[in-house]
């Protein structure tokens, strides 16, 4: 019972390792830059290309005899030129992945892309006109690109990094661009002299088309068994396997199309037209009905699958965006938006789905649940209506039906696969960026998150997209609070409100990461004003439970303090939840604030005249920690967790017992933060501390949690070492 499991996890490792690898993260990156371009493109298809001859008239009534030029001019721009901005797309990421693993810029992208491009033209494109615009195409001729992009990237990176083709000329020029282009020279012109001589070579062997010549090569074994079930699973097979690498499938095996299936399928309505016997199951327009429900690779049943199992907001609303060119079964957007293309996780669904969807219609037939198809259908005949007008009954469209189902089972363990690595992906990524928001070096930068670059820079963007939506949102921005006690009386005299945000894709996202996106983005007062509001009417809410003294700290960001109106602000939040001045008190973090300034200085003041309270977090951490005690309005020091570990002679044991004595001294209120064991409490209260903050006592807890701890403590025997 072990085994499955075991083997399962194996090839979850290996599915990943192929999906982290930079070629084919490079690929993903390239196939979504041209989107803009597939989503304007598969417009154009359907209006170009109706599903009736009917339709096709009522289109051009309505936009009139000019809608087929303007369609033809929109493929032109958008599909005719995909191959090519992938191509650039591919190898922009490529650079920018071998810059960032050698950990700086040894490479200019741009250069890299047009090196490639060239390598490009000199190999792919020919000389007629016709030929060009094939090599460009987003169907035709993104094999082509594919191909070049992989083998002139790699090539002219590692020539790059070989020493005595690098001209070091790079800081000889007042533009950096300059400098770039000269520093590389040598290694993209050998680059593409190379492409060139590979171009001669394929020539002199009589290559003169090589998508040609592979597209004869494909077809010709499927022409001697197009009656057989294998026929079928083979073609589709085939199709599927070229889709999976960016080709065009039924463009590259045009030949079987040309010679096999359109006789087929004229056979076939010829004889429905005589009344005779129809003798062909595999027509063009089987595969249309059966096989390529949504697009190629059964595409219908994936966006079918992500609607039933996807456990992602994403997922959901790619799937419904996708839903409208599917249903006409455009899925060059699915394909390239997902994306399919060279993806190892959707590899084997995207082939297996269509052939079991054949293998169902084929069987069907041969026991005469549905009749043969007999009628000829455009392409972008809508599913399910596709199965009754291509075999005349409606038998079809309950075999559609039926097909449809077992291709989105097909598909659902690997959504769930995608999501699961996509998830672990992201964890590891928000662990970076939270080294990253709590590291001193990024403390000071002017957006410490979202300047990054690579996929930390990706995600924090993306992050901070979903936390405007979040503050927006009911139940994803909440609190916890973590109790804050008097070990001398037993008694918990208040708790600190702490932030958090349980995102619907990647669980809970780290506070300091938080915080620091909401900084880069300038969601901080917006945030900050929805977690005083939601803690203040939780304290209000416990008004007939806890006693007048117990306080809510609440942790304010410098750049609140700099708002002239958030004194006004904060009465507003507290006249609104009904809550008392005195059972708030406020937090400024001692190790992030600004130097104290006139605005922040009259804010604090303000608000302490009223009744609030004000604490220093983090104290004894930063270089102006007395400066702040001279110049601030406090009631409350809170010292850093970093200093609670002490012991006798130690540095930090000098530093608590100097902050306990200045703050009786000043009489302040003192707290020390992150106390996690009974020594430290012992070592800690010797030294003149009272009130504590840490998981030795009680980790940050739900608000109904908080609730029962605080009256268990303050009714109970109280705390005993």
């Amino acid at each position: 019972m072990t085994k499955k499991p075991a083997r399962w996890l194996s090839f979850l490792t290996i599915i990943e390792r192929i999906d982290r690898r930079p070629y084919f993260i490079a690929i993903r990156r390239g196939l979504a830059l041209p989107l803009p371009l597939i989503m304007s493109g598969a417009l154009a298809l359907l209006l170009r290309y109706p599903s009736s001859v009917d339709m096709h008239r009522w289109l051009m009534k309505v936009f009139g005899p000019r809608l087929d030029f303007f369609c033809d001019n929109l493929l032109a721009g958008t599909f005719g030129i995909g191959a090519l901005v992938a191509l650039y797309g591919f190898a922009d990421a490529l650079t920018n992945l071998h810059n960032q693993r050698l950990g700086h810029r040894h490479v200019n992208p741009t250069v890299a892309t047009i090196v490639v491009v060239s390598c490009f033209f000199t190999l792919i494109a020919g000389d007629s006109e016709g030929t060009l615009s094939a090599s460009l195409s987003l169907g035709r001729g993104m094999l082509g690109a594919l191909l070049v992009a992989s083998l002139g990237g790699c090539l002219f990176l590692k020539l790059c990094g070989i020493r005595c083709l690098r001209v070091p000329l790079r800081n000889l020029s007042n533009d950096p661009l300059v400098g770039d282009v000269f520093t590389v020279l040598p290694a993209g012109m050998l680059t593409i002299l190379l492409f060139a001589l590979l171009k001669v070579a394929l020539f002199a062997a009589g290559g003169s088309n090589f998508i040609g010549t592979l597209s004869t090569l494909l077809a010709a074994p499927f022409s001697k068994f197009s009656t057989s079930p294998l026929f079928g699973v083979g073609y589709e097979t085939a199709s599927q396997v070229l889709w999976l690498f960016g080709i065009h499938g039924p463009n590259a095996l045009y030949a079987v199309q040309e010679h096999v299936l359109v006789p087929a399928s004229n056979a076939n309505i010829a004889a429905v037209v005589n009344g005779g016997h129809l003798q062909f199951i595999f027509t063009y327009d089987f595969f249309a009905a059966f096989a390529r429900m949504g697009g190629s690779g059964g595409t219908l049943s994936l966006i079918l699958a992500l609607l039933l199992v996807s456990r992602t907001v994403r997922g959901r609303k790619l799937a419904l965006f996708m839903m409208l060119p599917a249903l006409f079964n455009v899925n060059e957007p699915l394909l390239f938006g997902l994306p399919l293309v060279l993806n190892p996780v959707y590899a084997i669904p995207f082939i297996l789905a269509p052939v079991v969807q054949i293998l169902i219609a084929y069987a069907a037939i041969v026991v005469h649940l549905m009749p043969q198809p007999g009628y000829s259908i455009a392409w972008t005949t809508p599913v399910l209506y596709s199965g009754y007008a291509v075999t005349g009954s409606f038998s079809g469209t309950l075999v559609q039906l039926l097909a449809l189902v077992a291709g989105t089972m097909v598909y659902v363990p690997f959504v769930l696969m995608a999501e699961y690595l996509a998830g672990k992906r992201g964890q590891e990524v928000l662990a970076s960026l939270l080294h990253i928001a709590e590291s001193p070096e990024t403390g000071l930068k002017a957006k410490r998150c979202l300047d990054l670059p690579g996929e930390e820079g990706r995600m924090a963007v993306a992050l901070a997209s979903d936390l405007e939506d979040a503050v927006k949102t009911e139940g994803q921005i909440f609190l916890e609070f973590q109790p804050q006690v008097d070990f001398r009386t037993g008694r918990v005299f208040g708790a600190e409100a702490l932030l958090r945000w349980q995102h619907p894709f990647l669980g809970r996202v780290a506070p300091p990461v938080v915080v620091a996106i909401a900084d880069d983005a300038g969601q901080t007062d917006r945030l900050g004003l929805q977690i005083l509001s939601l803690a203040c009417r939780q304290r209000n809410a416990w008004r007939e439970v806890l006693p007048d003294d117990f306080v809510m700290a609440v942790n304010l960001s410098p750049r609140q303090l700099l708002d002239r109106e958030f004194h006004r602000k904060v009465l507003d939040i507290l006249r609104r939840e009904q809550l008392r001045p005195s059972w708030l008190e406020l937090e400024i973090t001692e190790s992030t604030m600004l130097l104290p300034d006139v605005i922040a200085i009259d804010n604090l003041r303000r608000l302490r005249e009223v009744g609030v309270k004000v604490a220093l977090d983090d104290f004894g951490m930063g270089h102006t920690s007395l400066h702040y005690l001279r110049e601030l309005p406090l009631d409350t020091v809170k010292i850093d967790r970093a200093l609670a570990d002490v012991s006798p002679g130690s540095v930090n044991e000098h530093i608590v017992k100097s902050v306990a004595d200045l703050s009786r001294t000043l009489n302040l209120s003192l707290v020390v933060e992150g106390v996690e064991n009974e020594c430290q409490l012992k070592c800690l209260s010797a030294l003149g501390c009272d009130r504590f903050q840490g998981y030795f006592f009680s980790r940050p807890l739900a608000a109904h949690a908080c609730l029962e701890f605080v009256t268990d403590a303050n009714w109970g025997p109280g705390f005993t070492a």
